[in-house]
C-alpha cells in the first residue's frame, strides 16, 4: 500500500481499502460510544429534572415520563447498533436518535413553558455532545443544528414559549453556539481520523513486517543453501533446516553453540574469530572456503557473511549463507591433478623430443664428417684416377679422351655437391658466427634468378644456446626447403627477432599455399619434424596457409643465452 506523507508528517492511507477501513472504524466508534453518550445525556437530564421537581417547577410524574421516554429511545438505539456495530445503518440510527432527542426536548420545554434560551442550550448540548462522542464531523453537526433550528422555529410559532428574550440576542447566541459546535465537531472528526490513520498505518507496517518475516523464514527454511546468524561472540542464533541436516544435528541443538566448534581447526580453514573481528570492525569479508564434518564425511562449503546492524546502525551480529561445493571442489582437485599430470607428460614429451633432436643432430654431424672425410676424399681419388687414365688413353685412343674428360668433370661436380651437403649437415658457420649470419648465408645461398630469399632481423640477435641455435636454424632450413620444393614462390621472407624473453621466427612465402587440415602423409613429414624441434625448444609452432595465399611458418620459443665460456 502506498502511503504518501502529509504536511504534518503523518502518513495517510491513500487507497480505497484505507478509506473503507476508516468509515467502518467510525461506525464501530459510534456503536461503542453510544452508551456513554446515552448515560451522560440521561444523567444530566435526571439531575435537571430532580432540581425542577425539588423547586416545584416540575411534577414528578412528568419528570419520570420524560426521562423514561429518553431512556427507552436510547436503549433501543443501543441495542440496534450493538447488534452489528460496523453496519452502514449505525450512523443513521444514531443521527435519528439525536433528532428524536431534540423533538423530546422541544416537547419538554413546551410543556414546562420554558424559554427559548433553554431549548437552544439543549440543542447545542446534543450537537456538541454527539460531535465529541461520535466524531462524525461538521456535516452531521450542521444537520442537527438545522433540525434543532427548524423544530425551535415551529415550536415558537405554534406555542409561544415563555420568557422570550430579544430576538437579536437569541440569534447571536445561537450563531456563536452553532459555530462552536461545528468547530468542535470538525476537530473531533479530524482528531479521530488522524489517530485512526496512525494506528492503521502501524498495523499495516506490522502486518507487512510479519508477512516479510514469514516469507523470509519460509524462504530460508526451504532453501537448499545453509543459512545462519550469530552474535559477535560467535553464538549461533538461527540456522535453517538445510544447515541442521548438513551437520546431522537438530536445529534446536545448534542454537547457542559456538561457531568455532563447527569449523575444524585446519590450515585449509579460515579462523572464525578473525572473521568476526573483521565484521565487527565494519570490514567486508570476501567469500570463504572451508570444510566441515558431516554424517556423509568431509564436506566443502563456500560461505558469504555480512554484518547485522541494529536500528542505530551498530553491528550486533552476522548473517551468512553457505553453499555445499564439495562436488565442485572435487572436480577442481581432479582438474588440478590432470593439469599437473599433463604438465609432467608434456615435460616428458619435450625431453623426448629434445633427445630425439639431439640424436638426429649427432647423426647429421657424423654423416657430415663421413661425407666430408671419406666420400669426398674417395671422389677426389676417383677424379685423379680418371684424369690419369685420360692422359694415358689420349696417346693410344684419342677418340675416348672427351668421354673421360666429361667423366672427370661429373666426378668433380658430385664431390662438390657432397661437400656442400656435408657443410649443411654440420653448419660450421652457425657454430662460429651465430644464428644471424647463418640465416643470412642460408638466404643468399638459396636465392636464384627466379626466387628471392630475404632475411631480416628487427632486433639484435644475441648468441644463444647451442641447442636453441641449431633448432631454430633447422626449422628455418626446413621451412625454406618446403617453400622451394612445393610452394612455387617468387619471394621468401625470413624474420627473426627477440621480443622480451621470447625468440620469434617467421618464414613466409607468396607461393600457392595449401589447406593445412588436408595435408597428410609423407608431405607432412617436414612439418612434423619442425613441430618436434619446436617442442624440444619448449616453444609453439604454427603454420598458416590457404590456397593461393602463400604460407607462413611461425616459431615462438624461450630465449636461452649461451654461456660466456661457450661463446668464447
Amino acid at each position: 500500500m502506498t502511503v504518501p506523507p502529509s504536511d504534518d508528517g503523518i502518513a495517510v492511507a491513500a487507497d480505497a481499502g484505507g478509506a473503507q477501513a476508516l468509515a467502518r472504524a467510525r461506525r464501530v466508534l459510534i456503536s461503542r460510544r453510544l452508551p456513554i453518550f446515552a448515560a451522560g445525556w440521561v444523567g444530566i437530564g435526571t439531575i435537571l429534572r430532580i432540581g425542577l421537581v425539588t423547586r416545584g417547577g416540575l411534577s414528578l410524574r412528568l419528570a419520570l415520563v420524560s426521562i423514561t421516554l429518553q431512556m427507552l429511545l436510547l436503549l433501543v438505539a443501543i441495542a440496534w447498533c450493538r447488534a452489528e456495530p460496523g453496519a452502514v445503518r449505525v450512523p443513521r440510527i444514531v443521527f435519528g436518535t439525536c433528532v428524536v432527542l431534540i423533538l423530546l426536548a422541544a416537547g419538554f420545554f413546551t410543556s414546562l413553558g420554558g424559554s427559548v434560551e433553554e431549548f437552544v442550550f439543549a440543542v447545542l448540548m446534543i450537537c456538541v455532545g454527539s460531535s465529541i462522542a461520535f466524531a462524525w464531523g461538521w456535516g452531521a453537526a450542521l444537520a442537527l443544528l438545522g433540525v434543532g433550528g427548524g423544530v425551535g422555529g415551529v415550536v415558537v410559532a405554534l406555542s409561544s414559549l415563555h420568557r422570550f428574550s430579544d430576538p437579536t440576542a437569541i440569534l447571536l447566541e445561537s450563531g456563536i453556539g452553532a459555530a462552536i459546535a461545528l468547530v468542535v465537531a470538525e476537530v473531533s472528526a479530524r482528531s479521530f481520523e488522524r489517530s485512526f490513520r496512525q494506528e492503521y498505518l502501524q498495523r499495516e507496517a506490522a502486518r507487512r513486517l510479519a508477512a516479510a518475516y514469514d516469507a523470509y523464514r519460509d524462504l530460508a527454511e526451504n532453501a537448499r543453501d545453509l543459512i545462519f546468524t550469530h552474535d559477535l561472540d560467535g553464538r549461533i542464533t538461527y540456522v535453517n533446516e538445510a544447515f541442521a541436516v548438513s551437520y546431522g544435528v537438530a536445529a534446536t541443538e545448534l542454537i547457542g553453540r559456538d561457531v568455532d566448534d563447527l569449523v575444524p581447526r585446519d590450515p585449509a580453514n579460515p579462523d572464525p574469530a578473525a572473521l568476526r573481528a573483521r565484521l565487527a570492525a565494519g570490514e567486508e569479508v570476501p567469500p570463504q572456503l572451508y570444510w566441515v564434518k558431516s554424517p556423509t564425511g568431509r564436506r566443502w562449503l563456500e560461505s558469504v557473511t555480512s554484518a547485522i546492524r541494529d536500528a542505530e546502525g551498530r553491528i550486533v551480529g552476522a548473517r551468512g549463507i553457505s553453499r555445499d561445493v564439495t562436488e565442485r571442489q572435487a572436480a577442481e582437485q581432479a582438474l588440478h591433478a590432470s593439469l599437473e599430470e599433463l604438465r609432467r607428460s608434456e615435460e616428458r614429451l619435450r625431453r623426448l623430443a629434445r633427445h630425439q633432436a639431439s640424436i638426429r643432430e649427432d647423426e647429421r654431424k657424423r654423416l657430415g664428417f663421413d661425407l666430408h672425410d671419406d666420400v669426398c676424399q674417395e671422389l677426389v681419388g676417383i677424379g685423379i684416377l680418371v684424369e690419369s687414365v685420360r692422359r694415358r688413353v689420349a696417346e693410344v685412343a684419342p677418340e675416348m679422351e672427351p668421354d673421360l674428360e666429361r667423366i672427370g668433370r661429373y666426378v668433380g661436380e658430385v664431390g662438390e655437391h657432397v661437400r656442400q651437403t656435408a657443410r649443411e649437415l654440420r653448419p660450421m658457420l652457425l657454430r662460429d658466427l651465430g644464428l644471424e649470419e647463418s640465416l643470412h648465408s642460408l638466404a643468399e645461398g638459396m636465392t636464384t634468378a627466379g626466387m628471392l630469399v630475404q632475411a631480416s632481423f628487427p632486433t639484435a640477435i644475441p648468441r644463444l644456446g647451442e641447442a636453441t641455435e641449431i633448432g631454430v636454424y633447422r626449422i628455418a632450413q626446413e621451412a625454406l626447403a618446403n617453400a622451394v620444393r612445393h610452394a612455387d614462390a617468387r619471394t621468401i621472407r625470413i624474420v627473426l627477432a627477440v621480443q622480451g624473453s621470447a625468440l620469434e621466427l617467421e618464414v613466409g612465402d607468396d607461393g600457392r599455399g595449401f589447406l593445412t587440415e588436408v595435408r597428410r602423409g609423407s608431405e607432412a613429414l617436414g612439418l612434423v619434424g619442425m613441430e618436434e624441434r619446436a617442442l624440444a625448444l619448449g616453444g609453439r609452432f604454427e603454420v598458416r596457409s590457404a590456397p593461393g595465399q602463400g604460407t607462413v611458418v611461425r616459431l615462438v620459443c624461450p630465449v636461452t643465452l649461451r654461456a660466456s665460456a661457450s661463446a668464447a
